[in-house]
């Protein structure tokens, strides 16, 4: 028997958890930091609004100074953070029920980026004013509730325009959606234990797994749990027990990652920036994992292509 926890814990330490990796920091990188607090100015560490943490506060201060000088996305997430977006969906969605305001009203940082942090992306030129909705489904598993619940949320944007998308990364997207609708979705969503927050833009993306789970002959491990809790070390606070964590809040780019349940590898885990794959120990005969880091579709590529360098491989293996 293999314990899930070994799994997430390895994974936190490879996305790379500021709170675990200021521990580590050498002495003269920590004086550095120190002296660049001033980057810091004008930056709030705790949202008001939500009470949490902002994703900002938990970004080393090199980061934020490269942020403040780099493109328009970043200078947008460090100016207004992206972890309490969706309470700024709430305010809107109440403004133009209320008539006080229409989705053009919209701050474009907000509707064109910021919004993307609660799964929703804005269709300004095929359907301007709606949006496509990115859930968090982990290894794919929907159950006929959540079906029938996908199905009335888009109904009345009509056949054209009210879609839903089965995705190559097991996740589901609802089209059409509008600002003032979004909230009763998202609520609709979580109490059905699903959620569209940190679902697109600088995220962890949806977890893959092996879509046989639980009924593949093969099968070495059952991927369905160990994607569940994947899913809620990065997009669930363990604080508050709300969605939305604000620790992996603010990356520099969407991370992928998949979890392989057999020789198989349905899950395709040499394409994520962390795929891990079943492995049995040679001598104790307990379940662990080969890691596989940087694959061809992962951060790594733009550094790698022009030379097709491989991933990188190491095992993690349980006692």
């Amino acid at each position: 028997m293999m314990n899930k926890g070994y799994a997430v814990a390895a994974v936190a330490l490879l996305v790379g958890s500021p709170v675990i990796c200021s521990a580590f920091l050498p002495a003269t990188l920590k004086n550095t930091q120190s002296a660049l607090n001033n980057v810091r100015e004008g930056i709030a560490t705790v949202d008001e609004r939500t009470g949490k943490p902002t994703g900002s506060s938990f970004l080393p201060d090199e980061a934020i100074e490269k942020a403040r000088k780099g493109n328009p996305i970043e200078k947008i997430k460090i100016a207004k953070d992206g972890t309490s977006a969706w309470k700024d969906i709430y305010d809107y969605a109440a403004k133009i029920r209320a008539g006080e305001l229409d989705w053009e009203d919209v701050e474009k940082g907000d509707m064109d980026n910021r919004l993307k942090f609660v799964g929703l992306l804005h269709r300004g030129k095929r359907t301007p004013g709606q949006f496509m909705m990115r859930l968090k489904v982990p290894n794919g598993i929907i159950n006929s509730d959540q079906l029938r619940f996908y199905a009335d949320s888009v109904e009345k944007y009509g056949e054209n325009q009210g879609v839903v998308d089965i995705t190559t990364r097991q996740n589901i997207q609802l089209r059409g959606v509008k600002i003032e609708d979004a909230p009763d979705i998202i609520d609709g969503l979580h109490a059905r234990n699903q959620t569209t927050i940190q679902s697109a833009l600088d995220s962890v993306r949806n977890m893959v797994g092996n879509p046989l789970a639980g009924i593949d002959e093969c099968e070495m491990v059952d991927t369905r749990e160990i994607c569940n809790a994947l899913n809620d070390l990065v997009s669930l606070d363990p604080v508050t027990n709300t969605r939305g964590n604000p620790a992996y809040g603010n990356l520099p780019r969407k991370f992928n990652i998949a979890v392989s349940g057999s020789r198989d590898d349905y899950a395709h885990t040499h394409i994520n920036d962390i795929g891990l794959q079943p492995c049995v120990h040679a001598e104790t005969g307990e379940m662990g994992f080969n890691v596989v880091l940087g694959g061809y579709m992962s951060i790594k590529v733009k550094k790698i292509l022009h030379n097709k360098s491989p991933p990188i491989y190491f095992n993690i293996l349980f006692y």
